[in-house]
């Protein structure tokens, strides 16, 4: 969730997020854009009705994801939209330079071998095509070798601001900007008292325990944005 208003509930505070990155490219309407790691494709689905992008690709390992974007697509009546389970690392329905825009939002920190996920959007994008990836940066230089180890066990990769620089231009693609949204995150989190008194009540006990155990979560999130990570937007471009 990005703060935008304190009045903003949850699914309007993650719109924000969206809307903050994708502000950061010129022009999608009229162009083919791909996002990976789409989830439950309700990102997608929104900017498709809202940029209005000639052709929306969505793409996720997870099956069930595919399966839940795709009825979301279907319950929208949204035509111009595909999903498919697919590896961001080595992508088999998407061909050489067939996109004009690839967005990945808050999935790379899940990729073992992100520096592959770079070569492939060189791969896919259109030469002078444009790049979004918003992801969580690590503030550490060098991890110690057990929180190393554990992340690996949650299928958690942080490369810092550094590196992520260095493989970037590896990979053939060059930044244009960068955003710290940080600040807007942890303020969007903080929020979630707000997102308690919207939730549709279920009973007494069930509504404590979920709310315990969010708030738990959050805190964390919280902890984590504050001590341990940043929240950076990098926008760039293959060069023609």
């Amino acid at each position: 969730p990005l703060f935008k208003s304190r009045h903003d509930s949850f699914l309007k505070s993650q719109e924000n997020l969206t809307d903050h990155c994708l502000s950061m490219i010129d022009r999608i309407e009229g162009k083919e854009v791909l996002e990976i790691g789409c989830g439950n494709g309700v990102q997608s689905c929104y900017i498709t009705e809202t940029y209005k992008p000639s052709k929306m690709t969505g793409v996720d390992l997870n099956p069930y994801s595919i399966e839940i974007a795709k009825s979301e697509k279907s319950r929208r009546n949204i035509t111009n939209i595909q999903f498919f389970v697919d590896d961001a690392q080595k992508m088999r329905f998407i061909e050489d330079k067939s996109q004009d825009i690839i967005i990945n939002i808050e999935s790379a920190f899940h990729y073992p071998d992100k520096s592959a996920f770079l070569r492939e959007i060189q791969r896919v994008l259109k030469p002078g095509g444009h790049f979004l990836i918003a992801d969580l940066i690590t503030l550490n230089k060098k991890a110690f070798s057990l929180r190393e180890k554990w992340k690996k066990v949650q299928h958690l990769n942080h490369w810092n601001i550094e590196r992520y620089n260095i493989e970037i231009q590896n990979a053939g693609l060059k930044i244009l900007q960068t955003d710290d949204i940080t600040e807007a995150v942890v303020k969007g989190f903080r929020s979630y008292p707000l997102w308690f008194r919207q939730m549709k009540k279920k009973g007494f006990l069930n509504d404590y325990v979920f709310k315990l155990f969010y708030t738990i979560i959050l805190h964390w999130y919280i902890f984590l944005l504050t001590k341990r990570r940043e929240y950076v937007v990098f926008q760039g471009i293959k060069d023609s």
